[in-house]
């Protein structure tokens, strides 16, 4: 026997008071998430910065990762050339190394040189020699003379009929294919020198872009005529502004108005090393013609290479052999080496 009442009848608690069970105390629940069940986003640009003295990361950089800041990066080894505007830096310019350079890779490369300037040579004397034999056979009375070099074509003439006025004509346009031809060959295979590659004989005679060089011919050639009809002296302008026009047509594959404007600019912002590089240029075609016109074979790739120097330089181009020690190697291809150091083997 025991002193606890017996259970209710039926073995249940008893039910509750009427009215049910009384609310639990205020405050004992949460208070319901806001609308939509998630708190606000971060604010816009990521996440906050952590606070002053706090360890972590910095904050994100905004959109677009703008540059680094001048000087994060280390400077390049030695041997690398410094910025330019061009292949590589921009390097004074001077007459006596213009010089240099042309004589020392004409000595290394005499003889394809030497027999394509024959060669081109022997074509441009035919040539004018059947224009002229012609223009004898239709007008006796009548002259023409035609003259090129290794950046301009002119050409100045005397007729009296229409037969010459035709023969002209066609001599003329004859003329200026013939010399563009010749010019995108030899130009070329210069700019190939100057590129430090390995030249053949067969460099020099292989005309590149040729069409474009015949334009540009013909639009050197219209207005140095134009000049040197008006006045001796707008005519040399024109020869010394424009005398870049094939090698940047070439060098750098412009259309025929780009070549001309970009010979102008580069004359314009240079002028006083053109004329200085213009007139070294007719004394050397000078002297070679004083040598009973064979000094040429000389004169003309040397005077062709010193054109090509004096161009690469004050455009900050590349010039092969200005350098003699060879660049140190850069770095891998993707990106900056981050260890250079190899890793220890894994154990």
């Amino acid at each position: 026997m025991t002193d606890q009442p017996p259970p209710p009848p039926g073995g249940y608690p008893p039910p509750p008071p009427p009215g049910g069970y009384p609310p639990p105390p205020q405050g004992g629940y949460p208070p319901p998430p806001p609308q939509g069940g998630y708190p606000p986003p971060p604010p816009q640009g990521g996440y906050p910065p952590p606070p002053p003295g706090a360890p972590g990361y910095p904050p994100p950089p905004p959109p677009g990762y703008p540059p680094p800041p001048q000087g994060s990066y280390p400077p390049p080894p030695a041997g690398y050339p410094a910025p330019g505007p061009g292949f590589g830096g921009a390097l004074a310019f001077n007459i006596g190394d213009a010089f240099s350079w042309a004589w020392n890779k004409f000595s290394k490369n005499a003889g394809p040189l030497i027999v394509a300037t024959l060669v081109y040579g022997l074509v441009v004397v035919v040539l004018q020699a059947i224009i002229s034999l012609v223009s004898a056979a239709v007008s006796p009375s009548d002259y023409s003379n035609y003259s090129s070099d290794a950046s301009s074509f002119s050409f100045s003439y005397g007729m009296s009929g229409v037969g010459s006025i035709i023969v002209s004509i066609i001599g003329w346009f004859l003329s200026l294919i013939v010399t563009a031809a010749i010019q995108s060959a030899y130009i070329g295979g210069i700019l190939d020198i100057a590129n430090g590659q390995q030249v053949s004989m067969g460099s020099f005679f292989r005309p590149r872009n040729i069409g474009n060089v015949i334009i540009a011919g013909l639009i050197v050639g219209i207005v140095t005529t134009i000049g040197f009809i008006l006045c001796i002296i707008p005519g040399v302008i024109a020869s010394i502004m424009l005398m870049f026009t094939v090698v940047a047509l070439l060098d750098r594959n412009l259309s025929p108005v780009d070549a001309v404007k970009s010979s102008f600019d580069l004359s314009k912002a240079n002028f006083g090393n053109v004329i200085l590089a213009w007139l070294a240029l007719i004394a050397t075609f000078i002297v070679g013609a004083l040598l009973c016109g064979v000094g040429l074979l000389v004169a003309a790739p040397v005077a062709t290479l010193f054109l090509v120097y004096t161009y690469r330089i004050l455009s900050g181009g590349q010039v092969a052999g200005l350098n003699p020690q060879p660049l140190p190697p850069g770095p891998p291809q993707g990106g900056p080496q981050l260890n250079p150091q190899p890793l220890p083997p894994q154990q």
